[in-house]
């Protein structure tokens, strides 16, 4: 029987706290909704710390992916040229970050205070909500779509990532904005979380 070298087990290592981090990241994302729209007002305590789990989780992927990639192509630009599915992956999980940073910088803090138009204020919310929904699961898909990797190419991956985000966009902006914009009504600042108007 032949031992694993060294970089065998290390990408093997790397991946697996991929996918753990894959998955804290999607519990982290389920308990911020929770904090949203589960109960009569919006616990900013969890959604706080729920987007603080989500942050690391990210800051995780970024490491482990990029160590895969280094391991894989040692960032080689002509060899990254030509894998696709790794560009598609790398573009999807910038825009999931850049849309993490406008989430916890613009979209949150319009949670924390009481709004004159609600429905107004609920739209940056949702809309970043959308993307980011959106985004980890496209990630998600790129990550385990090999078989199509050829047939999609880059264009493909980012076509159809741009018509699934386009769509996720319309529909939380019917089903999702009504329920946020009902609980940006109001706000108890004694609680710091929000009750629905």
């Amino acid at each position: 029987m032949e031992n694993p070298d060294f970089l065998t087990i290390a990408r093997m290592l790397a991946i697996y706290l991929h996918v753990l981090a894959l998955a804290i990241a999607a519990v982290a994302v389920a308990f911020g909704d929770f904090a949203i729209f589960a109960r009569d007002r919006i616990d900013m305590k969890m959604l706080g710390k729920a987007a603080s789990v989500a942050t690391l989780a990210l800051v995780v992927l970024w490491i482990t992916g990029l160590g895969v990639i280094a391991m894989d192509t040692g960032f080689d630009t002509e060899l990254l040229a030509t894998k696709p599915k790794l560009l598609a992956k790398l573009s999807v999980v910038a825009v999931l970050t850049v849309n993490s940073l406008a989430l916890h910088m613009l979209a949150f803090p319009r949670m924390a205070v009481p709004q004159a138009d609600p429905r107004q204020a609920a739209m940056l919310p949702v809309v970043f909500g959308a993307i980011s929904a959106t985004s980890w699961l496209y990630a998600a898909f790129v990550g385990v779509s090999k078989p199509v990797a050829a047939m999609l190419g880059y264009t493909g991956y980012m076509g159809l990532f741009a018509g699934l985000t386009l769509a996720g966009i319309g529909f939380a902006m019917l089903t999702v904005r009504p329920r946020l914009a009902a609980r940006l009504e109001r706000a108890d600042a004694s609680l710091g979380a929000f009750s629905p108007g």
